[in-house]
Parts: structure tokens; C-alpha cells; sequence
């Protein structure tokens, strides 16, 4: 048996200390119960456990646990914080299974965790090559583990996927499946699905084609690719224009966001980011399929049954890579996708049908949508060498970035970190070099915006609510059955939100500006909940740290720390 290990206990007074180690901190050694599929294919029903990146194979990010709710939820305090021994971008996801917390870092490294003690159970980490960093557009990060049976997988940004044993730590295979020089790289969450380890790639800003790869859990063998730019002869092939013979061969298409999964339908639906060069698209003229889009494909041998395209022709850089969460609404089974074009869309995920889509933010590069789905462009937006798009809305920091979303399917409310800033962009020739950057961009100019979170009710698909903030929402979001949503600013300030109406009701200083995810989850009854902080990443980098966003970020402080809290229970 142990007490809780305030690991730093200046955080909290003394007294303070003393009353949440009396209120029953007395715990368990955790146990390493094998994780089945029945466990994932029923992670939405059970509470106490976060298992996967998403929650749940619908990849909801919402947790069903309420004693943290819009009452309690002021009396939350930080229990223990645990360091992750890295700076840059922490972009990750914790994992829970039964009180151990498995928990990624940036640089290659993963931890295991007492989940109510904050001690460390055991670490690895990949050794990298030293001049990774510079094959990687927007930091050395990670996007979280998974876990199935008495494994733990992640990826590194040198392209290994990686199983370790969950009980020691020990590597129980290393596989490699990408070439690091040739900008192949990974930040990706792993999702397991059917006996398998499905990741996707990083690096379509570099001249690249990419891919998802499912791979056996138990070997680490390949079990199928799916390569998200066909070859000239296949379905799509044809999508890349006659102008550069070599376009779809070096066109991008990244995978590294967590895809979810439909076990009734058995479709596993993954999204692709922007072509390559990112804003010159004059040799590549034609929708290039299927970047931008979300595959649906069979788990089994990665056919692909049908899709959705967001951008056709994108010279934005809207890289449609973000998640797909699966919803039930109005009767209707469809995904909901935030994207960076600014538009939210609703698509019936039996057959890629468009609905609707609705503005997340401004958006005035297209002006609506034909009866199919297909964006309408206002070609002044279109830059090219000769024409400078101005007042470009959003620009490719705009709509809704990465960072994921939060649907609660309780509320009927999907939360999605947003931000508007708009852009004046002109486009340049590319020079397409392996392992060197090919963005195809002259000039841009951003225009000053601002951060917002924007709640959308996905039965009507109206806004609900709007909360605007001086600078984005960077963290990924967590709705919860408290009828709370929480959520991170690139200032330290984690917090939490009446979902039903946008007002703030606690918030926490975490030190360091926060890009990755927050998970709840229960031990012995109680409630935590837990989130990583540590800036870093393109948001730092780019516009927002500069004359285009929020100047006060250029300098952000650096951090690697997962905080957890837990309600304060005064002593009786």
C-alpha cells in the first residue's frame, strides 16, 4: 500500500496537503489487467478508464465521469504534477487503464505512472538521431500511446513504432517504417483496431507520399499500407494535373492525426493533410485525391470504401487531417470534422454523403457549397505567382487547427478549439528537394485575430456559444458527464466551461502554455482529472508569435509537466 506522493508539495499549504492525504488517499498497488478488444469496443461505457487517444473508438474525448461537475467543479484542486524531463511541444494524451497512467513525451520518450500518486512506475527512451528536429516542420512532439493486452505501443519521430512490455517497460519489438531522411516522420497516437496497430505519417510539408500502416500487435509485422496518394493508373491518379509528372509521386498527404473506428459498419475512417508544395499548386492542378480528405477504409486489408474531400486543390494549407468523431444525430450516423478551412462539417459515415457544413470561423475563400459537398472558391482568394489573395479568411492557422475537438453525446454539444486570423498570401515557385522544405509560398502577410472556443449544437448545427480569448485555445478539449468542458490557452491557463454555455468556472495556471490533451479518470471511486503542459510546436513558431497573432507568445515559457487534480474534500 501507498499514500500519495505529493511530488511537489509547495503547490499546495501544508494544511491543504494534510486534509487531501487524510480524505482517504490510502491506495492500492495498480494492476496490469490485459486489455482486451471487448475493453475497447465497450471504452465508451465504461467510466473509469481513458483506454485510447479519443476515449473511445468514436474518438468523443468525452468522459461520462460527474462528481467534478458545474457545482463542484470550483473545489478542483491540483493533486500531484509529474515531469516529463523534455521541453518543446507536448502534445500528447495521457492513457489510463486501472490507476497507471501511460503518458508520451516529447524527444521519444513514454512514461508509466502510479495514475493517484504522480510515482514513477518506469520510463524508455528512443535514442534519436541528432539533426531529427529539422525533418520535422513543427517540433519533436508526440501525440500519446496506445495500449492492447500486456502491450504498449507509441511511435517516434524517427518512424519506429515501438511495443513495450506494460508491467517492465522493456521493448518487445521495434519496427521501422519510415525514412527519417526523407522527412518520414511521426507524431501520431496509435489506434488499435481488430488485433492491429494502425499509425499514419508526418511530413507532407517536405516532398513526400505518405501513408497509414496497420501493423500486427503481437510482431510488429506490416498487415497492409494504405498510401494516401494513388499511383497515375489508380482511382484518383488522375487528380494531380498533367503539368508535373512527378506531382502525386513527392504530393504529401499526411496521416498523423488518430483516426476512430465503427465496429457495427467495421469502417476505420483516417484523415489526410494538404498536398505538396503547400501553397504552389500550379503543377499540381486537379483536385489531388485524397489529401484533405477522410478515408473510409476496411480494417482488414486498408481498401478504401469511399471518402470525403474538405479542400480539392488546396493552396492554403488547410490540411484536412484532423479527427472524425462519430455521432448519432437526428437518426442519422454521420462524423462531425473540424477543419482548418473554417467550416465544421457533418458527413453521413455509411457512404461519405455531404450534410452540412458551418462556419467555424470566418471564411470567405469559398462561398458555399454545391448539392454534392463541393466547396464554391471565390477565385480572388486563389493565390498564385501573379495574384496576391488578400484578406484570406482563414488563413492556415485559422478555422480549427489540430488540436482536437470534444462532443458530448449527452449535450448534443460538439466544443471546438477555433481561432480567427486571416491572411494576405501570395504564392512561389517551389523547388522540390528530398528532405527540404517545399512550401511554395512568396509572401504572407497575417492579419491580427484572436483565439475562441466555440460551442455547436450538431442537431441543428447552430453556434451556441462563443468564448473569444486574446490569443487560440491550443490544447485539445475534453467535454465530461458534469456538464463541464475543459481546455488550455497558450498562457498556462487550464480551465473549465459550463458546456451548455460558454461560462468559465475554474480555471488553473499551469506554467507553461498548453498543445496537448486533457483525460478523466476514476480510482477507488474518485475523480481526477489530468492534463500535460508544455509549449512549443508551429503555433509558437508562426504567425501567433509574431505581427500576424499574439506578440505576448514569441517568448512563451517551455514546460514538460502532466498536472492532476482531484476535488478537495474537507476532512469530517
Amino acid at each position: 500500500m501507498q499514500t500519495k506522493n505529493m511530488r511537489h508539495p509547495g503547490i499546495l499549504s501544508s494544511a491543504l496537503c494534510a486534509t487531501l492525504l487524510a480524505a482517504g488517499a490510502v491506495q492500492a498497488e495498480p494492476v496490469h489487467t490485459p486489455v482486451t478488444d471487448k475493453m475497447l469496443l465497450e471504452a465508451h461505457k465504461e467510466a473509469s478508464n481513458w483506454l485510447m487517444a479519443g476515449r473511445d473508438y468514436a474518438g468523443t474525448r468525452y468522459s461520462p465521469l460527474a462528481k467534478v461537475n458545474t457545482k463542484s467543479v470550483k473545489r478542483l484542486v491540483p493533486v500531484y504534477s509529474f515531469a516529463l524531463g523534455t521541453l518543446d511541444a507536448q502534445n500528447t494524451t495521457p492513457i489510463v487503464v486501472d490507476g497507471i497512467m501511460y503518458v508520451t513525451a516529447s524527444h521519444g520518450k513514454i512514461y508509466a505512472v502510479n495514475a493517484a500518486t504522480g510515482q514513477e512506475l518506469w520510463s524508455y527512451s528512443h535514442p534519436l538521431p541528432d539533426n531529427i528536429g529539422k525533418m520535422m516542420c513543427c517540433d519533436v512532439g508526440n501525440r500519446g500511446a496506445a495500449v492492447y493486452e500486456d502491450k504498449v505501443f507509441y511511435a517516434t519521430p524517427d518512424s519506429h513504432v515501438i511495443a513495450l512490455d506494460r508491467e517492465t517497460g522493456k521493448v518487445v519489438w521495434d519496427v521501422v517504417i519510415g525514412d527519417w531522411t526523407k522527412a518520414q516522420t511521426m507524431t501520431v497516437a496509435p489506434l488499435i483496431v481488430k488485433g492491429k496497430v494502425v499509425v499514419g505519417m508526418s511530413g507532407a510539408e517536405y516532398p513526400t507520399r505518405l501513408w497509414i500502416d496497420a501493423l500486427d500487435a503481437n510482431t510488429g509485422a506490416q498487415v497492409w499500407r494504405r498510401y494516401t496518394i494513388p499511383e497515375p493508373h489508380e482511382p484518383g491518379g488522375d487528380t494531380w494535373g498533367d503539368k508535373d509528372p512527378d506531382a502525386g509521386k513527392y504530393g504529401g498527404g499526411s496521416t498523423w492525426i488518430t483516426g476512430s473506428y465503427d465496429p457495427d459498419l467495421d469502417i476505420l475512417y483516417w484523415s489526410t493533410g494538404n498536398p505538396n508544395p503547400d501553397w504552389d499548386g500550379m503543377g499540381r492542378i486537379g483536385d489531388n485525391l485524397y489529401t484533405n480528405s477522410t478515408l473510409a477504409l476496411n480494417p482488414d486489408d486498408g481498401e478504401i470504401k469511399f471518402h470525403y474531400q474538405y479542400t480539392p486543390w488546396d493552396v492554403w494549407d488547410f490540411d484536412g487531417v484532423n479527427e472524425t468523431i462519430l455521432a448519432n444525430v437526428n437518426g442519422k450516423k454521420v462524423w462531425l470534422h473540424g477543419d482548418r478551412n473554417g467550416f465544421l462539417y457533418n458527413i453521413d459515415r455509411t457512404n461519405g454523403k455531404f450534410n452540412w457544413a458551418k462556419e467555424i470561423s470566418k471564411v470567405n475563400w469559398a462561398t458555399g457549397f454545391t448539392e454534392e459537398g463541393r466547396p464554391i472558391v471565390d477565385q480572388t482568394k486563389v493565390p498564385t505567382y501573379e495574384n496576391k489573395a488578400m484578406n484570406v479568411c482563414p488563413a492556415s492557422e485559422g478555422g480549427k487547427w489540430w488540436n482536437p475537438m470534444s462532443y458530448s453525446p449527452v449535450s448534443k454539444i460538439v466544443v471546438i478549439p477555433s481561432r480567427e486570423i486571416c491572411v494576405d498570401i501570395l504564392a512561389g515557385k517551389a523547388e522540390r528537394v528530398e528532405g527540404k522544405y517545399n512550401l511554395g509560398i512568396a509572401e504572407a502577410d497575417w492579419i491580427k485575430g484572436y483565439g475562441q472556443l466555440v460551442g455547436f449544437d450538431v442537431t441543428t448545427g447552430e453556434k451556441v456559444w462563443t468564448v473569444k480569448a486574446p490569443s487560440p485555445f491550443t490544447s485539445g478539449v475534453m467535454t465530461t458527464g458534469g456538464g463541464l468542458a475543459f481546455a488550455g490557452t497558450p498562457e498556462g491557463e487550464f480551465k473549465a466551461f459550463d458546456i451548455r454555455t460558454g461560462e468559465e468556472l475554474w480555471s488553473y495556471q499551469t506554467g507553461s502554455g498548453m498543445v496537448g490533451s486533457p483525460v478523466s479518470f476514476s480510482i477507488d471511486g474518485k475523480q481526477y482529472i489530468a492534463v500535460p503542459s508544455g509549449w512549443g510546436g508551429w503555433t509558437g513558431w508562426a504567425t501567433w508569435g509574431g505581427k500576424g497573432g499574439a506578440p505576448h507568445l514569441k517568448n512563451m515559457r517551455k514546460g514538460g509537466i502532466v498536472h492532476v487534480f482531484a476535488l478537495f474534500e474537507p476532512k469530517k
